[in-house]
Order: C-alpha cells, then structure tokens, then sequence
C-alpha cells in the first residue's frame, strides 16, 4: 500500500517528532509553589526530572536554576516555595531572575490562593504581574504560565476552574504584545483521583505535567522564542 506524498509527509511528521528539538541550552527555572517543589512525588521530582528528560533526550543541553533544592533528581534546583501564594510567588521569582538569569521560566502558581480565598478575582491580574515582571529582564526568556491542577476541596476548585478558564487570555495579552508567553494546560491531564492528598498530583500525573510543559516549550521554540542563555551559567547551592 502506498500513501499519496501529502499523506505521507504527515506520517513521517508524526513518527519523527515534527515539533521536537535539538542543539538548543535551555536554562529552565521552575517558579512556584508546593507543586513546582514536587510534593506529593515519591521522590520529591515534581515534574521536573520528567521535563529534563524530554528536553534533554532530543539532544538540547538542560540545567534546571533556582535556589531551592528537592528531590533526588540529579539537577534538583527550582524555585518552589510551599505554601506561597502569588505575590509571594512574584517576590521570589524578582530575586531569582538576576541571579539565574534563565531563558526559560516554567510558572505553576495560584493553588494557595484558591485553597485561602484570597481575592479570587484578582488572581488572573497577579498572574499577569509575574509574568510582566520576568518578561522585563534585560535578556529574552520564554515563559510558560501552567494552568493548575484540579483540588479535591469543592469549593477550592471552583476557583481553580475560575482560574484556569482567565488564564489563557492572560497568555494572549502578552501573544499581542509580541511577548514570549506559551501556555502549558497541565490542568487537562490531571484528576481529582490522580491527587495524593487533595492538592499534589501523583508520580504518573506529575510524568504527564512534564510532558505539557516540553510540548508547550516546543511552541516556543517554534516561534523562535528560545534565546541565548545570558552571561555565565549561575552559581547554584
């Protein structure tokens, strides 16, 4: 059986991996919270170590930044603080920035405001501000805004799925701009029954977590949005 050229050019797309990359340095900074940190994982990787793996598997040099330490992953660095709530989230990736000085910023935040109810409308507002203030670094980053996983408080995710649904057009404000903003929806690959406690996803939720994330990290680089790493690789605890 033969398939006509068009045909044919799409099935060789998909065995090949049209969207993957290679021979980039990806300087990745996972900013957050809890989540980000890799609670609830049996080894304390997050999604990280599965991200790593993606990107570096494709034949791209990795280094996962950040002054925090967890897992047992072999680049065990981020910036994710239990319990931070988004302006926190925002102070934190302020420090960070010109000590790490990624090209890539993966941004999982929001949980702890909904979990707190605080301001709930005005969490897609504090979103923005995050992102503004990376974006406003001298150096180019891409940064990919995450929406949350579900929770198994009702009421808390109801303002999760509040959340959520603002959030793609907060990554459009940015799209119009001419910005580097590329949304993750990690959101639709986790369930309530993948939750090892009510908020942090499981090992095979946090594996599917990472996938999105490099798939929404190849539309970046797509659109030409992967820079240079800027100065020298940073200091790391």
């Amino acid at each position: 059986m033969f398939l006509k050229p068009s045909l044919l050019a799409v099935a060789l797309a998909l065995f090949s991996g049209a969207n993957a990359f290679s021979g980039k340095t990806c300087r990745i900074m996972p900013l957050g919270a809890s989540i980000t940190n890799g609670s609830g994982s049996s080894r304390g990787n997050g999604y990280r170590d599965d991200l790593y793996n993606f990107i570096q598997r494709d034949g791209n040099t990795v280094n996962l930044v950040g002054s925090q330490k967890a897992g047992d992953f072999h680049h065990p660095y981020n910036e994710g603080y239990p319990g931070a709530v988004l302006t926190e989230v925002n102070a934190h990736g302020q420090d960070a920035m010109p000590k790490y000085r990624p090209n890539v910023v993966t941004l999982l935040a929001g949980t702890n405001d909904a979990v707190f109810k605080i301001d709930p409308a005005g969490m897609p507002d504090r979103l923005y501000k995050i992102v503004d203030d990376i974006l406003n670094w001298p150096w180019l980053t891409l940064v990919v805004v995450a929406t949350l996983p579900p929770n198994g408080n009702p009421e808390a995710n109801a303002l999760v799925d509040s959340y959520n649904a603002a959030i793609p057009g907060v990554v459009q404000r940015f799209n119009d701009q001419g910005r580097w903003v590329v949304l993750a929806d990690v959101r639709s690959v986790v369930e309530v029954g993948d939750l090892v406690d009510g908020t942090h996803p499981n090992d095979a939720a946090y594996e599917r977590m990472g996938r999105k994330f490099y798939e929404a990290i190849q539309v970046g680089e797509s659109r030409g949005w992967i820079a240079d790493v800027y100065g020298p690789p940073p200091q790391l605890p």
